[in-house]
């Protein structure tokens, strides 16, 4: 693996730290400007990092190893560099807390309108989206560790305090954000013979059968899932709908929080399933119950009863779609490429969101039973394999396709439901190859079959090459990102102010590699094999030198 996460985490954590400190305040110098979205990422960028990777954690300042020490230097020294970061994280927090101190979560500029010149109204711009909520649940514990593990190794009454009040900030920002999470969940439902309904049942075929069979073949697998929806609290105009097995539905994660029977603000978002938000919503969600959560003991009794809810509908979202992925057998709907949605049209983007979920899937499995899925492992490789191909990243892009799209200018979400507050809103998703490269790791971290991942690890280089070519490489941002017309030869001009959005999934990726690489190496069953055929070859040869020398009187046999 050309992929050294240590090394470039620690020019992320640089490259940040240097450009957003201006005359010693903290700044967001990002190309989206500052918005609790953008400024979560930005903060995540350092927290997240020391919250998942062993060896990177510097709140304790003995403890703190010399390179994490030098990136993080103009913060301070290594006594005052973790107190600095303190009280960055607590003006987050008041920044982006109401007057009688709720948080909120506004998407601000990472929302804009679908026509062209149009303005958001100022209505729109306090819009609180599932993005938003994500990143404060992986923000709200990748702070947490931090001031929890700082408090401890403090003695000053001031700072106690000011980590005390920071550490309660924080907790009710995760309460919070978990909630809005859970009031964003939805299940759509629709007849078999309406546009969605067509369009699903086009997509799921894979072979000449009538649509009866497959409607009947359907419902068997998705019982299980409709039956542990209807044991949520859902609308009354959605439960007795979901309940009659001759309707098709869809759940997962709307844009933001559904808009209820009675249409009571703020809630605007069309309960309608976002695959974009629904794998957003996941990849927050799964923080809740990690390893590192855990252990430290991040969750009050209130948010382990909120997590339990949400995996409750992390779970049944990922067996929905993860059905719908593998239905039908030896060849999967997902490897009929692009896939389709109910909602958009055909698209490579919404390809690797199921396939995003078919991950969490697996590893979810993985970690319940040690086993890895080899027969579900193998399509999926190929998926990924195959989107890197059509990504333009190991296949030369098509002058007349839509290939350099996928990374500039990306794919415009349409926001069903936010023309309720002025013009419709969208949101334009350009992550493409970093979520692809975090999705061939995951998978090439699962795998038993050697041979396969190093395939899958050879696309991860191709990959990762493609990205380390998109930073920026001047400037007090240089090591950040983006520059996505440098992949493609584009004479784009450089510049000068960093992309928080594809920074942190870049991260996410770099964590992802460390936490790989901290595994137990696979065994090689060829390595074993000869290993075996040259202890067998030894005895053989040590029996014949027995034969061949006189047995000494006397001697043992």
């Amino acid at each position: 693996m050309i992929i050294q996460p240590r090394r470039g985490l620690l020019e992320i954590w640089g490259a940040t730290v240097r450009c957003s400190l201006r005359e010693g305040g903290w700044v967001n110098p990002g190309c989206d400007g500052s918005g609790s979205i953008s400024d979560a990422e930005q903060l995540i960028c350092l927290l997240y990092p020391a919250f998942k990777v062993k060896g990177l954690g510097f709140s304790e300042p003995d403890a703190t190893e010399r390179d994490v020490h030098e990136a993080l230097a103009p913060l301070g020294g290594w006594e005052t560099a973790p107190t600095a970061l303190a009280e960055i994280i607590g003006r987050y927090l008041d920044t982006y807390s109401a007057q009688d101190g709720r948080p909120v979560f506004p998407a601000g500029g990472c929302l804009r309108p679908l026509e062209r010149g149009a303005e958001p109204s100022p209505e729109q711009a306090r819009l609180e989206t599932v993005e938003a909520f994500s990143m404060a649940v992986t923000f709200s514990l990748s702070a947490l560790a931090f001031v929890k593990s700082f408090a401890a190794h403090v003695r000053g009454a001031r700072l106690t305090a000011s980590l005390r009040e920071t550490e309660a900030a924080l907790d009710r920002r995760l309460t919070h954000a978990m909630r809005g999470l859970l009031a964003s969940f939805c299940v759509d439902v629709f007849p078999a013979d309406s546009a969605k309904g067509e369009t699903l049942v086009r997509t799921l075929t894979q072979k000449r059968q009538p649509p009866g069979v497959l409607l009947d073949q359907l419902a068997g697998e998705l019982g299980p899932v409709r039956a542990g929806l209807r044991g949520l609290p859902l609308p009354a105009s959605v439960a007795p709908r979901l309940a009659d097995e001759a309707l098709l539905f869809q759940c997962g994660w709307s844009w933001g929080p559904v808009r209820a029977d009675d249409d009571q603000p703020p809630n605007v978002a069309d309960p309608v399933p976002s695959l974009y938000f629904t794998v957003t919503a996941m990849d927050g969600i799964v923080d809740l119950f990690s390893r590192q959560t855990l252990l430290r003991g991040l969750l009050s009794p209130e948010q382990h009863g909120l997590a339990h809810e949400l995996q409750r509908r992390w779970e049944l979202a990922q067996g929905y779609w993860t059905s719908l992925a593998r239905f039908g057998g030896a060849r999967w709907p997902l490897q009929d490429m692009p896939w389709r949605t109910a909602e958009s049209e055909e698209s490579e983007y919404a390809t690797l969101q199921v396939a995003s979920v078919v991950v969490h899937n697996l590893m979810r499995r993985h970690d319940l039973d040690d086993v890895a899925p080899v027969d579900d492992l193998t399509p999926l490789a190929d998926v990924l394999v195959e989107l890197a191909a059509r990504g333009g990243i190991t296949r030369r892009p098509s002058a007349r396709g839509r290939t350099a799209e996928l990374h500039v200018p990306g794919e415009l979400l349409a926001l069903p439901g936010s023309e309720r507050g002025g013009p419709a809103l969208g949101r334009l998703v350009s992550d493409y190859a970093p979520m692809l490269l975090k999705r061939v790791l995951q998978v090439a971290g699962l795998t038993p079959d050697l041979r396969q991942r190093d395939r899958l690890l050879s696309v991860a280089d191709e990959l990762a090459d493609h990205l380390w070519g998109r930073r920026l490489n001047r400037g007090p941002a240089a090591d950040l990102w983006d520059v996505p017309g440098a992949a493609y030869g584009r004479p784009d001009p450089q510049p000068a102010k960093p992309s928080w959005y594809l920074t942190e999934r870049v991260m996410e990726v770099l964590v992802v590699a460390a936490t790989m690489v901290g595994r137990t190496p696979a065994r090689s069953p060829l390595l074993s094999e000869t290993a075996g055929e040259l202890l067998r070859e030894a005895e053989h040869l040590f029996a014949q030198e027995l034969m061949s020398r006189p047995v000494e009187p006397g001697s043992p046999d």
